[in-house]
């Protein structure tokens, strides 16, 4: 049976870069399917559990932790990603290995300062950055699972660019958050207490950290080297550099809105934005799945100077994208009520923000690959500097709009900044390699030759 439906899907696609794009694809959608599956799990049982209050305390902690995180990554776990597929397509191993053993060596170091500092600043961050005292706990108990996180998602990239798509996807997307969703589940019968959540969280970290490292360590070749050149860290250290300053700069665009809801209002308004936007979200769904296909492929197409293939690639990655999530976003827009109720009734109020933020995550998607093109073809300074603009403005607009108009404010910014984030990236694509990502001829086109381009 298994094999019919592969021959009737894949038996279609009959080039090469198009097999890759769909099956690694469809992969990743699964897993990334599974993964929401859980996630929403997760965030429902915590609803339920802690209400909008607990959720709200919930998002604080993570955003608190993922900045601290990304400055223990420093970009490598990005730069690993171009790297691996690249030495990967030209089979030099040795390479690789001499890589991967520098890149640990500095993240071990910085995710162990990281730990200290959040833990020993956790009291001040709780206290004056969101007039919470009682946050500092949760901070405290999150800082020990930096090392085991970074070293996490260090291993899962080495997988993406291998182009393993299947083992980047399960770690990535799937067994955190599978192993933090059970867990809480389980909970349900023990314990309830608000430091839970964090406690699982950390949990689930140190056991996908033992097992994302173990895979990497016996199912990838890159322990028994061969060919390759030295590497020279510091020669690799200005890429990292600028990945991180676009990675850290993401997550403070990202994450701001829930910085100044926290602060500004309560734990429970927190809640229901979060949940207004992780329900968004499912609209870049596929734009997410594809995503982790398209990288190492980019990366890989522009190390060997195939430019043409590698417009093919993107604008079909596109329009994949773009009809996979249109459907999505009337959904969420006709039927708002629905979906935010069926995390309770407190959480209704979110309606009109789930509405805004799933425009702003499909302008996300139709767009494409604009980011991940510019990062993996040595335009990582460009994208670097689109971020840092559109995050100064998205800050500065936050300051000013959150405090007087609360979630919808969060919400219009947000949209404003994923607008900004994507479509200047989109010209300057054009102006750089000669297409754009989003072609209207193609994406409205159904020839019978085939849904996608071929070589």
């Amino acid at each position: 049976m298994i094999k019919k439906i592969r021959r009737l899907f894949f038996g279609k696609v009959k080039d090469q870069d198009n097999k890759e794009l769909v099956k690694g694809g469809a992969f990743a959608f699964v897993m990334k399917i599974t993964g929401m599956g859980f996630n929403y799990l997760f965030v429902f049982v915590l609803a339920r559990l802690y209400g909008a209050t607990g959720s709200g305390i919930y998002s604080i902690f993570q955003t608190v932790f993922q900045f601290f995180a990304n400055f223990g990554k420093l970009g490598y776990d990005i730069l690993m990603v171009r790297e691996v597929a690249q030495y990967n397509a030209k089979n030099q191993w040795g390479s690789i290995k001499d890589l991967y053993f520098k890149v640990i060596k500095v993240n071990v170091t910085a995710s162990v300062i990281c730990s200290f500092v959040l833990y020993f600043s956790s009291d001040w961050i709780s206290t004056y950055i969101f007039l919470k005292p009682t946050l500092g706990k949760y901070f405290q108990i999150s800082s020990i699972a930096i090392l085991p996180f970074v070293l996490h998602s260090v291993h899962a990239d080495c997988f993406r660019g291998m182009k393993k798509i299947l083992f980047y996807s399960f770690f990535q997307n799937v067994l955190t958050i599978a192993i933090t969703g059970l867990l809480l589940c389980a909970s349900y019968f023990i314990i309830h207490d608000r430091n839970v959540p964090v406690i699982i969280f950390v949990t689930a970290v140190f056991i996908s950290s033992i097992i994302s490292a173990w895979f990497w360590w016996n199912k990838s070749p890159f322990m028994e080297g061969g060919d390759g050149e030295k590497i020279v860290l510091g020669e690799k250290t200005k890429i990292a550099f600028s990945l991180f300053l676009t990675a850290i700069l993401q997550v403070v665009r990202g994450w701001t809105d829930t910085v100044f809801l926290g602060r500004y209002y309560t734990e429970a308004d927190v809640g229901v934005y979060k949940v207004a936007f992780r329900i968004a979200t499912i609209t870049s769904l596929t734009l997410t799945a594809f995503l982790l296909t398209v990288a190492p492929k980019i990366a890989e197409l522009h190390a060997k100077g195939e430019m043409k293939r590698l417009a093919i690639v993107v604008q079909n990655t596109t329009k994949l994208i773009f009809w996979t999530s249109a459907p999505i976003l009337i959904l969420f827009i006709v039927f708002p009520y629905f979906f935010m109720g069926i995390f309770g009734k407190e959480f209704l109020i979110g309606e009109l923000a789930l509405m805004i933020l799933s425009f702003g995550q499909f302008i996300n998607a139709s767009t494409g690959p604009v980011g991940n093109l510019l990062m993996m073809t040595g335009k990582q300074d460009v994208n670097r500097n689109i971020v840092i603009g559109t995050t100064i403005f998205t800050v500065a607009l936050n300051a000013f709009v959150i405090p007087q108009y609360g979630i919808i404010g969060a919400s219009v910014v947000n949209v404003i900044g994923v607008f900004l984030y994507n479509v200047i990236p989109y010209f300057l694509v054009k102006r750089y390699f000669g297409f754009y990502t989003f072609d209207v001829k193609h994406i409205f086109s159904f020839s019978k030759k085939g849904f996608l381009k071929q070589i």
